[in-house]
C-alpha cells in the first residue's frame, strides 16, 4: 500500500519478441514482483476497464480475494494492453529499456500503455483498502496478441491459479479459432477458474479514471451484491474436489453456508445411490469445520435442470469443469458447466484442477472410511 497520495508501482511488460529477435527475454519495467507458494492471477482487459462493459470488478476482486486468502497466497491483476502490431511493441520495448518518463512528443502507444499502467495502479490502491489481509500487485504486459500473453505469464512456473471473468473478450475467439478460455483450459498446466458474475455483478460497474479524470463511477463506489448462499454441485468427476474448495474460500470470506448437491437418475442401482451418499460425505470433508453446510440428493432424470433450478436460488455456484469429450460428444451433449456458465442470471465460478486429483482423494477418503467401519467404529 502507498502512502502520500502515491500510486502502487506497476512494471510493464511486452510480450516475447517472436522468433529471430536479438532479445531473449521479455523486457521489463519497475520491480521484480515477489511470487510466493500460491498466486491468483487475474488478467484484465480493456473491456474490464469500458463502464459500457458493465463489469462490476469489486465483485471479481472478491473472489480473487477469497481464492487467494484460502491458499495463504496474494493477487497478481494483469493488466493487458494489446497494441496493432510489432512495431508498436518495439516502440515500448526500446521506451522501457530507457526507464524515461514519457513527454508530450510520446507517441499514441506510449500513451496508452501509460495509462493503463496509471489505472492499474489505482485499482491496486483501491483493491488493498477494499481487503488489507490480501497482498495485491500488478503487471502491464504489452501485447499484440491477448491469449498469447495470458500464455505466457501462466507458463512462467511457480504455483500459480488463474481467474478468468467471462464477458470481457476472453471467451470471444476469430472463426475458428479458439477464445482466451478455451486456450488456457487447454494448455495451462495451472488450477484455472473461470467466473460467470450473472446476476452478482452488481449495480456499478467499475472504471478507473482516465488520466484526465474523466470519472464515471470508481471501484470504490462501485456496489456489488452479498453473498449468503453457496451452491456446490457434485460428482466424481476429476475437478470436483477443486470446486468444493473453491466453495469453501468464497463462503468462508462472505461468511455464507454451502448446499451440496448431488442428482442421482431414479433407476440407479443401489450401489449408485450409496456411492452419491458418500460424494455428500466428501464435500463435507473437502469444506471443513468453518463451513456450515447443508447436503441435498435428488433423484431427476435431467441432472442440468435440477443443477439450474437450485443455482436461480442461491447467489454463488461452485463446479467443476466438465471432462474432456469428443468434439461429437460435445456437439451433442453439451455439459451442464458450459449451460450454466453461459446463463446471465446465475453467478457461476467453474474449476478445472490442474492434477484432476478427485478420483485419487476421493477414492482414498473412501478406503479410509471402510477401513474404519471394519475396525468396529474405533478411532
Amino acid at each position: 500500500m502507498t502512502t502520500d497520495g502515491m500510486e502502487s508501482e506497476v512494471r510493464i511488460a511486452v510480450q516475447e519478441p517472436p522468433k529471430g529477435s536479438e532479445t531473449d527475454e521479455p523486457v521489463r519495467s519497475g520491480p521484480v514482483i515477489h511470487i510466493p507458494d500460491y498466486t491468483i492471477v487475474v488478467p484484465v482487459t480493456g473491456e474490464v476497464l469500458d463502464p459500457e462493459t458493465g463489469v462490476n470488478v469489486r465483485r471479481l476482486l472478491q473472489t480473487a480475494f477469497a481464492l487467494a486468502k484460502d491458499n495463504d497466497g496474494r493477487v497478481l491483476l494483469l493488466g493487458l494492453a494489446t497494441v496493432d502490431d510489432e512495431a508498436s511493441l518495439t516502440t515500448v520495448q526500446e521506451h522501457v529499456e530507457t526507464d524515461e518518463p514519457n513527454t508530450t512528443a510520446s507517441t499514441p502507444v506510449l500513451e496508452f500503455v501509460d495509462e493503463r499502467q496509471s489505472q492499474m495502479a489505482r485499482i491496486v490502491d483501491i483493491a488493498q483498502d477494499l481487503n488489507p489481509d490480501v497482498s495485491v500487485n500488478a503487471t502491464v504486459r504489452v501485447v499484440t496478441d491477448t491469449t498469447r500473453g495470458v500464455l505466457e505469464i501462466l507458463g512462467s512456473g511457480s504455483e500459480m491459479a488463474v481467474l478468468l471473468l467471462r464477458g470481457t473478450n476472453l471467451d470471444e475467439g476469430w472463426f475458428l479459432s479458439r477464445s482466451t478460455i478455451d486456450a488456457v483450459l487447454t494448455e495451462v498446466d495451472c488450477d484455472v477458474f473461470v467466473e460467470n458474475l450473472g446476476t452478482q455483478g452488481g449495480n456499478n460497474a467499475l472504471y478507473i479514471p482516465h488520466v484526465d479524470e474523466h470519472t464515471v463511477a470508481s471501484l470504490a463506489e462501485s456496489e456489488a451484491e452479498t453473498i449468503d448462499s453457496v451452491l456446490l454441485p457434485v460428482g466424481t468427476g476429476p475437478h470436483s474436489a477443486l470446486a468444493a474448495e473453491a466453495a469453501r474460500a468464497v463462503a468462508k470470506a462472505a461468511d455464507a453456508p454451502v448446499t451440496v448437491l448431488h442428482v442421482v437418475d431414479p433407476d440407479a442401482s443401489g450401489e449408485a445411490k450409496a456411492e452419491a451418499s458418500d460424494l455428500l460425505k466428501f464435500a463435507e470433508y473437502v469444506l471443513g469445520s468453518d463451513v456450515t453446510v447443508n447436503t441435498e440428493l435428488r433423484e431427476a432424470a435431467e441432472t442440468t435442470d435440477v443443477i439450474l433450478e437450485k443455482a436461480q436460488t442461491h447467489d454463488f455456484t461452485t463446479i467443476g469443469a466438465p471432462e474432456q469429450q469428443s468434439r461429437l460428444e460435445h456437439l451433442v451433449f453439451e455439459p451442464v458447466q458450459e449451460t450454466l456458465t453461459q446463463r446471465s442470471d446465475v453467478t457461476v465460478l467453474m474449476a478445472r484442477d490442474s492434477d484432476r486429483a478427485i478420483r485419487s482423494l476421493y477414492y482414498r477418503w473412501k478406503q479410509g472410511m471402510d477401513a474404519m467401519e471394519d475396525s468396529d467404529g474405533s478411532d
